[in-house]
């Protein structure tokens, strides 16, 4: 088992979708928290004087509700998760004191003794997302660790996932053994499927599930259902 030794935050991923989270700022910060948030799926709330562009419209286009110009404590109502993302360091403590008075998540940008949480480097593939934190010591380091993470897992890392959580789901509805199913998935990652997927090779692959699977009727089917996985790279 691994030995975390101290840790100052715990890392979690949130389950956001539907849940109701006010973004106080409308700037270029507060409109990339509200990208972020927007791409889990939350339900957003936005206070701030001035909107960027892209904000005014997402709020025209009611993606986005708009509570008011100013801020005031009463907003926090009913709210999961609250951040602060303003030009004044005044009104950003006091959003966190007052969100954290109520337990609620609060995130104030650039000011994490105001936080109880704060928000790592991401490095996002699809549904592969690898979070980078330095616990807030060099911001600068977590961005440069990010960088390196991003050359080593492109893109292409996004389908293959998704490949692979296809693939997850029709062998565990064969009711293999949990010992073979174990077998199987790391055959699957050792094997340079994504490599195959990138060049077009469906016959490899192909080859590979009938050696892994050759004892069940359901392979060439398995097969033949992930065909456009691996398109001609002509």
């Amino acid at each position: 088992m691994a030995d975390y030794g101290s840790m100052r935050y715990y890392p979690v991923f949130l389950d956001l979708q539907g849940v109701s989270c006010l973004v106080v700022g409308g700037g270029r910060v507060g409109e990339r928290k509200v990208k972020t948030l927007q791409a889990c799926g939350a339900r957003l709330f936005l206070i701030s004087r001035e909107l960027t562009p892209y904000l005014e419209e997402e709020v025209r286009q009611g993606r986005l509700t708009f509570l008011a110009p100013d801020y005031d404590e009463r907003y926090l109502k009913d709210m999961f998760l609250v951040i602060g993302a303003t030009d004044d360091p005044v009104l950003n403590r006091r959003i966190g004191k007052e969100a954290k008075e109520r337990g609620l998540l609060c995130n104030i940008a650039d000011q994490p003794a105001d936080c109880n949480f704060i928000l790592p480097s991401l490095v996002v593939r699809g549904d592969l997302i690898i979070a980078v934190s330095t616990a807030g010591n060099s911001p600068a380091l977590a961005k440069r660790i990010r960088m390196d993470l991003e050359r080593m897992y492109s893109e292409s890392y996004g389908p293959y996932l998704h490949l692979l959580g296809e693939l997850r789901k029709e062998i565990l509805a064969l009711h293999l053994p949990q010992e073979e199913n174990q077998k199987i998935f790391e055959a699957l990652v050792e094997a340079p499927v994504r490599t195959w997927m990138e060049e077009g090779d469906f016959p490899a692959f192909k080859r590979l599930l009938d050696r892994l699977l050759s004892a069940h009727a359901r392979t060439l089917s398995l097969g033949e259902k992930f065909r456009s996985f691996f398109p001609d790279p002509s």
